[in-house]
């Protein structure tokens, strides 16, 4: 009777091992079908003549538009977003505020990476871009993040806390630190500009076919434990 016991117990934590696996599976399908559709809207964007200022309208979708944008760069107000790498590199993201002609508010701009310091003390320098540009990128939503802490570190007793080093990009809570309202969407720069820094641009950190891997992935789990269930 206790073996029997046992073995109903086992059948059915196996069965919901192979339930498990299965959705995990058809779950990373979904998210490759999802990824297709973000890059084939990314693309079809793309190839699409850049926006002007004056066609940026907040309550539309604006992600992945190609914008063209003339104004300055605020140099006085430089984000170092922590924990990048590029090439092997570790370093940060570099934002900085653009004041844009046509736009109420400023925008922040992704320039690119720049590596690390020789310590966590010593924040490395972005050169400045003085005087009126044009500028031209892709539109996207800030990075997304899950927030373990404080956005950036306390403020020091230096004269400016510029540039200053940030765990993630939070449009509401810079725009309280920086007393000013910013556009809701980011720029990254085209790494074709003389401005822009080196950048590896993906605008996927998994590509569909690396969640199609996870799903065979998946899959194979729960046909291997389905057979051991038949075999034993």
């Amino acid at each position: 009777m206790y073996r029997y016991l046992k073995n109903i117990k086992l059948t059915l934590l196996n069965l919901l091992l192979i339930t498990a696996f299965i959705s995990l599976g058809v779950w990373q399908l979904d998210r490759a079908r999802q990824k297709n559709i973000l890059l084939q809207i990314l693309n079809q964007r793309a190839a699409l003549t850049p926006y002007q200022a004056k066609e940026l309208v907040t309550t539309a979708d604006l992600r992945f538009y190609p914008v063209s944008l003339k104004g300055k760069f605020d140099n006085n107000h430089v984000l170092l977003l922590d924990n990048k790498t590029h090439q092997g590199h570790v370093g940060y993201e570099v934002y900085i505020p653009f004041h844009a002609q046509g736009l109420t508010n400023p925008i922040l701009v992704d320039r690119g990476f720049l590596p690390a310091g020789p310590n966590r003390q010593q924040l490395p320098k972005a050169s400045s871009i003085v005087g009126e540009i044009t500028i031209n990128g892709i539109l996207n939503l800030p990075p997304k993040y899950v927030a373990l802490g404080a956005m950036s570190e306390p403020a020091t007793a230096q004269p400016s806390p510029f540039p200053m080093r940030v765990e993630f990009i939070n449009i509401k809570a810079l725009s309280t630190l920086l007393s000013q309202p910013l556009f809701p969407y980011v720029l990254s720069l085209d790494p074709k500009h003389p401005v822009a820094l080196p950048r590896s641009p993906q605008a996927t950190p998994i590509t569909p076919q690396k969640h199609i891997v996870y799903a065979v992935q998946w899959f194979a789990f729960a046909t291997t434990l389905l057979v051991l269930l038949v075999a034993l």
